[in-house]
């Protein structure tokens, strides 16, 4: 799978820069060619899996993982897929579960900003399956339809200036006073940051929520406690 973290890396402006030469790929599928004290797994299985939380090597044809980090691939599902599936699903549910605690609680809403890329569209659907709402920001209206298709509940386009950022938080905020959210959103899932975070998102949380930064596709800020 080629993510946008491999983009980054390649450019030297991910937060881990590997040493050059290297290969780039976190996330890889294939067939299980050799393997010792995997349990479930077995020669010739179809699998997906990824490379160590800093880890390269994914593009290269064959790549050796931990059995931990490999996990099985139902025969229907084609293996192309599941490439992209480590760090966006899991990405989603580590903010969701275990830093958001959203567990199948039918009273949570959750805002998710860069809701049309990988991470957000894993967001949406995790916190679907968890029977949250959810409020969904893109950056440009043509992702909304994007966005509605995988089962976010509403969505706000956030712009890219301050005046944007500004009714996008008035938007938010107007939904959660509808849908019974008056105090904000118990968890946002934020993968721009930049501008966007001050100027709208920590004006949208519920006090003593939870604001899961997962991404700084607007650029990384400093923000005062």
């Amino acid at each position: 799978g080629i993510q946008y973290p491999d983009a980054l890396m390649a450019q030297g402006l991910y937060q881990y820069r590997p040493t050059l030469p290297y290969i780039p790929g976190l996330d890889v599928t294939g067939i299980v060619l050799k393997g010792s004290s995997c349990g479930t797994l077995s020669i010739g299985d179809r699998v997906f899996g990824t490379t160590p939380l800093n880890g390269v090597g994914g593009l290269a044809e064959q790549c050796v993982l931990n059995c931990n980090t490999v996990w099985k691939v139902p025969d229907h599902v084609p293996l192309s897929h599941c490439a992209n599936l480590g760090r966006n699903y899991f990405a989603a549910n580590h903010s969701l579960t275990t830093i958001g605690e959203i567990h199948n609680n039918t009273n949570s809403l959750v805002l998710v900003t860069g809701a049309s890329g990988g991470v957000g569209m894993a967001t949406i659907e995790l916190a679907k399956a968890m029977n949250a709402y959810v409020i969904a920001g893109v950056s440009v209206e043509e992702k909304q339809d994007l966005t509605r298709s995988v089962g976010a509940d509403r969505v706000f386009c956030y712009g890219y200036d301050k005046t944007s950022h500004v009714s996008f938080k008035k938007q938010v905020k107007e939904a959660c006073q509808e849908i019974g959210h008056a105090a904000g959103a118990n968890v946002i899932v934020d993968v721009v940051q930049g501008d966007l975070f001050e100027n709208a998102l920590v004006s949208c949380i519920k006090p003593l929520g939870t604001i899961c930064l997962v991404g700084f596709t607007a650029g990384e800020k400093t923000s005062p406690p």
